[in-house]
């Protein structure tokens, strides 16, 4: 038997043979998934609300992937409900984004006074999983070329290119796990550099990449929505290891295949705002917001309207 919490605090029963559980089934915000065939009552890839209890078969430990800690609870005997509490939400004092805190605003990270620096837009973050990352820049007013250099372990090319955006260049070395690298981009007009900018990234370290890759394997041998496992189980273990140009270029994939999640939209958004990131974040926000009105999801439209408040508090402080 398995007793399900509803959002407006009514509790139904479930019996064992009740179906896996995805999103579009359930009146309650997930806080987790099932990974393995371990629960009596859950099979692989059922979402958990709050307040259901997990019954681990005899000698068998059952994993939880947890949405709001992003971590994996590993769950058997008696005491599992109790240990499954590790997913809950934590209570947080939410400090907004004003004027008089602006401590509360995530770091703007975007064109200079007058757009004159090629700000760095991509990678979304210093910690990197991919070895061959997009790079991406804002423009630089009257800029007629940009020079592109990356150099450390192994690695040491540059590339002058016409476009604010390169394709990690074939012909070149990756990055390697576990090493720092420097990205740097040249603003030139003509044949002078007029301005440049700087981020350092690090790649995770080979063990945490090839752990990392075994988690998403085995979400995808779930056969789950591929909108859920975006937003849900691919964010959360990305962002377990603040990995924000993955989950990002992954919700990314799937807005440009077409979703019509609202959810996925405004996770979107909330990951923008954390790469500092405001103008994007707002382009995601509204989007979420339409989408949302347009099916009466009350919940989400609501989440997609704070965020955009946020998202233009931020720009509204932004230099320039």
């Amino acid at each position: 038997m398995l007793l399900l919490t509803f959002l407006d605090g009514s509790i139904a029963v479930a019996q064992a043979s009740s179906p896996r559980r995805n999103a579009s089934q359930l009146k309650c915000t997930p806080i987790g998934r099932v990974l393995n065939n371990s629960d009596l009552d859950l099979k692989a890839g059922s979402l958990i609300c709050p307040g259901d209890r997990l019954q681990p078969k005899s000698g068998r430990t059952v994993e939880v992937l947890c949405y709001f800690n992003q971590q994996i609870l590993q769950l058997k005997g008696g005491n599992a409900t109790n240990q499954l509490n590790g997913c809950l939400p934590r209570a947080t004092r939410f400090k907004p984004c004003t004027p008089e805190n602006r401590s509360a605003c995530p770091k703007f990270k975007g064109p200079g006074e007058g757009n004159n620096n090629p700000a760095i837009i991509s990678p979304y973050s210093s910690a990197l999983l991919n070895r061959r990352p997009t790079i991406s820049w804002y423009a630089v007013t009257h800029a007629t070329s940009y020079t592109v250099q990356v150099s450390g372990q192994g690695v040491d090319w540059q590339v002058v290119v016409k476009d604010r955006v390169l394709t990690y260049p074939k012909n070149q070395p990756a990055l390697q796990f576990g090493n720092a690298y420097k990205i740097t981009v040249i603003a030139n007009r003509n044949d002078s550099a007029v301005s440049a900018s700087t981020s350092v990234v690090n790649l995770v370290p080979e063990n945490n990449a090839q752990k990392i890759a075994a988690r998403i394997k085995q979400i995808h041998n779930l056969s789950l929505p591929k909108d859920e496992v975006a937003f849900l189980d691919l964010d959360a273990i990305y962002m377990s290891q603040n990995l924000l140009s993955e989950t990002i270029n992954t919700l990314n994939g799937r807005a440009k295949a077409g979703s019509r999640n609202p959810t996925l939209y405004r996770v979107l958004g909330d990951r923008y705002l954390e790469a500092g990131l405001p103008q994007e974040a707002r382009r995601e926000y509204t989007t979420a917001a339409q989408l949302a009105a347009a099916v009466n999801n009350s919940t989400e439209l609501a989440k997609a309207r704070i965020g955009l408040r946020r998202a233009n508090a931020i720009a509204s402080f932004q230099p320039g």
